[in-house]
């Protein structure tokens, strides 16, 4: 049935929300009363093909799997598109995930040079970017899947969804004691970023986007 004024139908059955930028929904209870939940934001691994930096598309151990593998200096770059659920102006969370061949328990240090630009025609991208790094012992065990995770960065304008965050991912040199640059096979298998969730879309798919 339609409400008086509406041009759309209106079902009792489904669940409707006020739109506006930053409302959704919450979790309750201690110790996260008010808080929004976590989602993640996956992207593609991109490889130029050529050069010193690229890793190597090697086998890991014997088996039927194969993954990129760092030495210290190679970088892959990814580009990671804003969901529509995201909540504006929150912090974002970069993070790796790799394994090693072997049990040396010494780092993987990871370093994010990123750049963010509004969609439609908002903004330009800084070529230049920031840069976070992040370090991480193995834990000794090999194939154990490893997180590394960077603190909380704060993007600039990153207030809305359709926005493009390009990153290049390179493995770096660990120059804080001990922990010393693990010697055994570094294999990168994604890395993503960790984003607060509206868990709603947004009412319009172009800005305005919350109404």
């Amino acid at each position: 049935m339609k409400q008086a004024g509406e041009t759309r139908e209106y079902n009792p059955g489904d669940l409707y929300f006020n739109p506006g930028s930053g409302l959704g929904i919450k979790f309750g209870g201690f110790p996260n009363a008010g808080d929004f939940g976590w989602r993640d934001i996956t992207g593609q691994i991109i490889v130029r093909t050529a050069g010193a930096t690229d890793p190597d598309w090697a086998q890991v151990g014997s088996g039927s799997f194969y993954a990129y593998k760092f030495a210290v200096g190679d970088m892959i770059w990814m580009s990671y598109h804003i969901p529509h659920d995201f909540v504006p102006d929150t912090p974002v969370y970069f993070h790796a995930h790799w394994i090693t061949d072997g049990t040396s328990a010494s780092a993987v240090t990871w370093e994010w040079t990123y750049t963010y630009a509004k969609g439609f025609s908002q903004a330009a991208f800084d070529p230049t970017g920031s840069v976070i790094t992040a370090a991480q012992a193995a834990s000794g065990t090999a194939y154990q899947h490893m997180v590394t995770e960077t603190t909380g960065q704060t993007i600039e304008g990153l207030s809305e969804p359709d926005g493009i965050i390009y990153i290049r991912l390179r493995r770096v040199n660990n120059n804080t004691s001990p922990l010393a640059n693990n010697a055994d096979g570094v294999f990168l298998l994604t890395a993503d970023v960790h984003y607060q969730s509206t868990n709603i879309a947004t009412v319009n798919k172009a800005p305005g986007f919350y109404g």
